[in-house]
């Protein structure tokens, strides 16, 4: 059975992009530019596990996914779920879109997830909050 890291590495290599793990630990984040220097890493996106269900969450922004183009492709969608509450933020910027995928899967929700992440990735900016 595939582990989180090594998901991770596989994921982040299918999209082009970096990763981090985050200070909690709880998180690995998919940056566009390799860099630790906080503001400067161009983080687009979280991975985290949900060992109980055997499946990976990606989560991204929203309004990026919206931006892209892609998020019709999103699993599900949570207003205020990343880092920003809804009632502090009333354009919607922490509201985020979720893809879950398999472990060890190379099939069609990972395909989605890559797709959704590649368009995001290739926006010439990312807004970031």
């Amino acid at each position: 059975m595939e582990n989180w890291e090594d998901f991770v590495k596989r994921f982040s290599n299918s999209i082009g992009c970096y990763y981090h793990l985050c200070n909690s630990g709880q998180y690995w984040s998919l940056k566009k530019f390799n860099s630790d220097k906080r503001r400067s890493m161009g983080v687009f996106a979280w991975i985290r596990e949900l060992k109980r269900k055997c499946l990976f969450e990606i989560s991204t922004y929203k309004h990026l996914g919206d931006d892209a183009g892609v998020s019709e492709l999103a699993d599900e969608v949570k207003p205020g779920y990343l880092y920003v509450s809804k009632y502090s933020d009333p354009e919607g910027k922490g509201t985020c879109l979720i893809f879950y995928c398999k472990k060890g899967s190379n099939s069609e929700d990972y395909q989605k997830a890559v797709k959704a992440l590649k368009a995001i990735l290739s926006l010439r900016y990312n807004k970031m909050l």
